[in-house]
């Protein structure tokens, strides 16, 4: 059932026209949240998320099967992934090859649970990364989270950055 819901939840997004890059509930400071993190090629502002939130709420207020949130309190939060944008599926590892990433496990790998390096790719369901010049293999269900990294001045930042606005 949580599943269905999310999933609609991303339908709705992508119907408007934008990425859905995550869309989740949790419990914080004793309510339930409902978070949604947008995206599109030229990145998003305010407007961009009130017409998502709108359209939510539209959705939300005439469903009666929403998982968790029967009781009405909840809130939800529509935003931007930001610069450092969290990593949620293995296709955000082959989508992002080339970037530099810091990925957080569940579990001990070579006696760490932090790794920081470029994403070299995907291979089967473990993420490849080069690690100061050693490449790791990590095996996807390990990773308990992972987000890229933004270096101020840095080159390929600047030109992933002019490529998400469409110039060359």
């Amino acid at each position: 059932m949580n599943e269905d819901f999310l999933h609609k939840i991303e339908d709705i997004v992508t119907s408007l026209g934008y990425e859905c890059v995550h869309a989740g509930i949790r419990s914080e400071f004793g309510r339930l949240k409902l978070q949604v993190l947008i995206d599109t090629l030229g990145g998003i502002n305010a407007g961009d998320c009130e017409l998502v939130s709108g359209h939510i709420n539209s959705y939300l207020d005439s469903s009666d099967e929403i998982p968790g949130l029967e009781d009405g309190r909840y809130y939800l939060e529509v935003s931007s992934p930001g610069i450092e944008r969290p990593l949620y599926r293995l296709d955000d590892y082959k989508r992002f090859q080339g970037r530099e990433a810091r990925v957080r496990l569940s579990k001990l790998l070579e006696g760490r649970k932090t790794f920081t390096g470029k994403i070299q790719g995907v291979s089967g369901d473990s993420v490849l990364m080069n690690c100061e010049g050693t490449e790791k293999i990590i095996p996807f269900s390990s990773i308990r989270g992972g987000n890229l990294i933004y270096r101020f001045g840095n080159d390929e930042n600047e030109k992933a950055k002019r490529n998400r606005k469409g110039k060359k």
